[in-house]
C-alpha cells in the first residue's frame, strides 16, 4: 500500500495532534507525579491517589511491573485480570489469566488492587453478570469475595471478575430506548383511542 502526499500528510498532522493531547508526555507525568506527591504529604496513600485518578481520567499512573496484576483491555471492551510480562514505553505484554497473551497500550491498562468497596462484575449465580463491591481479596489463592449489595456474598478467582467497557455509548442507547417507549406508547394511544371510538358507536 502506497500513501498519496496528501494522506501521508493527513497522517502526519493527525499524528502531531494525537501527540500533543497524549496523557503520557513528560509534562503529563510530571504533573501527575507532583499531585500525588502532594497528597502523600497531607496522608493520603498513593495507591488511593492512583485508583481515584484511574476513575476519573482512566489511566493508570503507575507504569505496569513484570509479574504485576493488572486489568487490561480485551477484544470485548471489558476489562479482565492479566499478569504483565513485559513493557515498552507507553504500553505492556499482557497475558490475561483466562490463557491469552495480548500487547496492550497504557490506556488500556487499569491498577488492579481488589481494595474493599471497589466495584467489579461476576457472573453471579441466579443473576448472570452482575455488578458487586468487592469485600475481601487473597492474593495468594488470587481469589476475590463480593457481595451483591443485598447481603449475599460469593468468592471468585480473579479470573472470572472483569471490569465492564467505558460507558460512552449509554446515553445513546438511553435515547433510544426512551424514544422506542414512547414511540411505542404513542401507537398504543392511538390504536386505543380508535377502539374506544368504535365501540362507542
Amino acid at each position: 500500500m502506497r500513501l498519496t502526499d496528501d494522506e501521508l500528510r493527513d497522517v502526519l498532522a493527525r499524528a502531531e495532534e494525537i501527540q500533543r493531547a497524549s496523557r503520557h508526555g513528560e509534562e503529563w507525568n510530571a504533573e501527575l507525579a507532583a499531585v500525588v506527591g502532594a497528597a502523600e504529604e497531607v496522608g493520603l496513600s498513593r495507591q488511593a491517589v492512583e485508583l481515584a485518578l484511574n476513575e476519573r481520567f482512566n489511566l493508570s499512573v503507575a507504569a505496569p511491573v513484570e509479574g504485576a496484576l493488572t486489568w487490561a483491555k480485551s477484544a470485548d471492551g471489558k476489562f479482565y485480570v492479566a499478569e504483565v510480562l513485559s513493557t515498552f514505553e507507553h504500553g505492556a505484554r499482557v497475558r490475561f489469566l483466562r490463557g491469552s497473551e495480548h500487547s496492550v497500550t497504557a490506556d488500556q491498562l487499569r491498577p488492579c488492587a481488589f481494595i474493599p468497596g471497589e466495584r467489579v462484575v461476576a457472573d453471579w449465580p441466579w443473576w448472570g453478570p452482575w455488578t458487586c463491591s468487592v469485600v475481601a481479596y487473597d492474593p495468594v489463592e488470587q481469589r476475590v469475595k463480593l457481595s451483591d449489595g443485598s447481603g449475599s456474598t460469593k468468592t471468585f478467582p480473579v479470573a472470572e471478575v472483569w471490569l465492564p467497557p467505558a460507558k460512552a455509548n449509554l446515553s445513546a442507547t438511553r435515547t433510544r430506548v426512551y424514544a422506542s417507549l414512547i414511540g411505542g406508547a404513542g401507537v398504543g394511544a392511538l390504536i386505543g383511542s380508535i377502539i374506544t371510538a368504535l365501540l362507542m358507536r
